[in-house]
Parts: structure tokens; sequence; C-alpha cells
């Protein structure tokens, strides 16, 4: 499962790359944002891979996390190029600390 995460992790952000090149209205900012959020949730999923938790966690996990990613991907991807005022970052933001909640709810829980 470790592996399969990587590539399909290494895939989506080649294709990220690619379009960041390819289209003019994909701005740099973006691209970089929306790499960081795969880059950040196939850290979040290869670290449920390894921890020690219940086989019914990992499973609500590798469900849950990447239509966290699917969300955060399209904040980031519909971002202004700013940071200030920046609503769709503050989504980011809380996304990613929601899915650090349950990762560390489910650790307490052993």
């Amino acid at each position: 499962m470790k592996q399969l995460t990587i590539c399909i992790s290494l895939i989506l952000i080649v294709v990220n790359v690619l379009a960041g090149l390819i289209l003019k209205d994909f701005h740099k900012e973006n691209v970089i944002a929306s790499s960081c959020v795969l880059l950040v949730n196939a850290a979040l999923l290869l670290g449920v891979a390894q921890l020690k938790i219940k086989d019914a966690f990992k499973v609500s996990f590798f469900v849950l996390f990447p239509l966290f990613c699917l969300i955060e991907y399209i904040l980031a991807v519909l971002s202004p190029n700013t940071f200030e005022n920046n609503f769709y970052a503050l989504g980011i933001f809380c996304c990613f600390a929601f899915q650090l909640i349950l990762l560390f709810t489910s650790i307490m829980r052993q």
C-alpha cells in the first residue's frame, strides 16, 4: 500500500506541475500550494500506513484523507495569488488541522 501511495502521489504532483507549465492561468503560487497539498496528504497517508493503529481506523483514513486532499486541492487551485486575506488558504489549513486531529485521536485511542 505504501508503494501505491508513493506512485500515485508522484504521478499527481508531476501532472500538477505540467499543468502549471502548460496553462497560463494556473499561476506559480497555485502550483506551489497545490503541490504542497499533495505532498502533505501523501505524507499523512504514509504515516497512517506506518502507524500501529486499528485496521478500522486505517481503512477509514485511506478513504477520508483522499477526499480531504481533493477538497484542499480545489481550494489551492482556486485561491488568489496573495496570502493576505486568503480564505481559501484558511480552509486548507482547517482541513489539514482536522485531519491531524483525527489522526492524533486515533493514536490516543490505542
